[in-house]
């Protein structure tokens, strides 16, 4: 009888020592020793926050072009002040022709700067302010169209090429006054992208913040399956070691060779794991 207490006794201290040992490399390593289901679970959500960096990227590459956009725009709106002075000018009836000469000649000086302006808006490919394609945004990760965001372009360089800021003179009054009618026109329009860009900006910049919380989120899934509980972990070894100790008194008092045999044991495997 005392031959099964001693072997029932045994095999409890074996067991108790791998598990103290497993609790001991977890304080010291800050991580939990995880099932196959927890790695399972831990990939699977590793896989979802990294496929939150596509969005995350292409939103932040969105807004620095928009930012090159408000830019140029914030440029090229007091040219367009500067050319409707001229034209305004130009309008009247008295101006002779040398001076509408004068005029139109720093008209057009000011409409190449503008040009320049749309066409240096651009980064990596993208432009706002000079093509017409827009830009396509990835906000999301289900490839769904409202994982999608379009920005449509404020399209000066065409307004200037085919639109209505295009063949404008100030050679006569008449020119001058059709001038402004365009100018008025180009700046509307301006005002109005430059509003639209504002407000895809805020769209976007709340769409990344939900992307930030959803990866910080997931990523506080990912430690509570990894991490340790120190204090947790600590009163688990304190309670593993008494047990192991009475189990131990209670092996040396049937049989105290086994003692003898397991402590060996136990003492010859500590100085193993040290090596």
């Amino acid at each position: 009888f005392s031959t099964n207490l001693v072997n029932t006794y045994t095999k409890s201290v074996q067991a108790l020592q791998k598990q103290i040992a497993t609790v001991k490399s977890e304080l010291a390593s800050g991580k939990n020793t995880l099932t196959p289901a927890q790695q399972s679970s831990v990939a699977t959500l590793s896989s979802t926050v990294k496929s939150y960096s596509t969005p995350q990227a292409s939103i932040e590459a969105a807004q620095k072009t928009i930012g090159i956009a408000q830019t140029g725009i914030k440029s090229i709106l007091p040219l367009i002040n500067q050319m409707q002075q001229l034209a305004q000018q130009a309008s009247n009836p008295g101006v002779g022709s040398s001076d509408s000469a004068n005029f139109d000649f720093r008209f057009r000086q000011i409409l190449v700067e503008v040009g320049k302006l749309a066409v240096s808006a651009s980064l990596n490919g993208n432009n706002l302010l000079s093509g017409s394609a827009g830009m396509n945004v990835i906000t999301g990760i289900d490839k769904s169209a409202a994982s999608r965001f379009f920005i449509n372009s404020v399209d000066i360089y065409a307004m200037m090429n085919l639109g209505i800021l295009s063949g404008m003179k100030l050679y006569t009054p008449t020119d001058a006054q059709a001038a402004m009618g365009a100018l008025n026109s180009a700046r509307a329009q301006i005002n109005s992208g430059q509003f639209n860009l504002n407000f895809t900006a805020n769209t976007l910049t709340a769409r990344a913040k939900k992307l930030t919380d959803s990866t910080a989120a997931t990523q506080q899934s990912i430690n509570a399956i990894q991490n340790i509980d120190p204090a947790k972990l600590k009163t688990q070894l304190t309670r593993l070691q008494n047990q192991k100790d009475i189990d131990y008194q209670l092996i040396q008092q049937f049989d105290p060779a086994a003692y003898n045999r397991l402590k060996i044991a136990e003492l010859t495997s500590l100085a193993k794991v040290s090596i």
